[in-house]
């Protein structure tokens, strides 16, 4: 044997062997769904359904998400893994019902539907998800592909809506509109009035209202994290 050369060791084979198996595995899955699409570039592809509780009751004015992205097997990560995401957005009737229209794009290969809320945040907004499923199968099978959504637990949503509803002065709005959902309400009422402390955990604030009104901004130290 020719000094300083090493003999592979059975070890490196079998990684090797892996990362190969891993890697006809990857592109066997991105293969599957494009088997089964029946449409042309561009085809218009209809995703409709209802969205409902637990108990199979209609939640209406929920925000319905379309999320199209590019999968795909990442040699480095030794894992698929996606890029390129497009939206296409609806909100349910008062029957629970959606329809989404997306342009078919060959491009994309993996699709998911959200069900959620948008909530305002300091500088923008967020939706909170209340249900995420996948539908790569369903949309590759042909249009219309009807995908309807169960929301497991409501406790959020009926939470956020009483908050909103509970907003009824513009000194309420304005805050809300600043900086979103506080993290922690506390409510005292009095046979005269109705106390209200909205708090802000990472940018060290209390805003105490007196009947909506707003009496006092109260600063303590910020908590990060939260």
């Amino acid at each position: 044997m020719t000094a300083g050369r090493r003999s592979p060791r059975p070890t490196d084979f079998r990684r090797l062997r892996t990362v190969l198996l891993l890697a006809l595995l990857g592109a066997a899955a991105l293969a599957l769904p494009a088997a089964a699409v029946h449409y042309k570039q561009g085809d218009p592809v209809t995703l409709t359904g209802i969205v409902s509780d637990a108990n199979g009751a209609p939640l209406a004015g929920v925000r319905v998400v379309f999320e199209a992205s590019r999968s795909y097997f990442s040699f480095r990560q030794l894992r698929r893994d996606e890029k390129d995401l497009r939206k296409v957005t609806a909100t349910t009737d008062e029957h629970g019902s959606y329809t989404i229209v997306w342009p078919w794009d060959s491009y994309f290969n993996r699709f998911s539907i959200v069900a959620g809320v948008p909530v305002k945040v300091r500088g923008g907004e967020k939706l909170e998800e209340l249900d995420r499923q996948e539908v790569t199968r369903a949309v590759s099978g042909g249009s219309p592909a009807v995908v309807s959504v169960v929301v497991k637990s409501r406790e959020f949503l009926d939470r956020f809506r009483a908050f909103l509803a509970s907003i009824q002065t513009d000194d309420q709005r304005k805050v809300y509109d600043e900086l979103g959902k506080p993290d922690k309400i506390q409510n005292v009422q009095s046979q005269r009035s109705v106390e209200s402390s909205w708090w802000y955990f990472e940018i060290g604030r209390v805003y105490r209202f007196r009947d909506g009104r707003l009496e006092q901004v109260v600063p303590f130290d910020p908590v990060k994290g939260f």
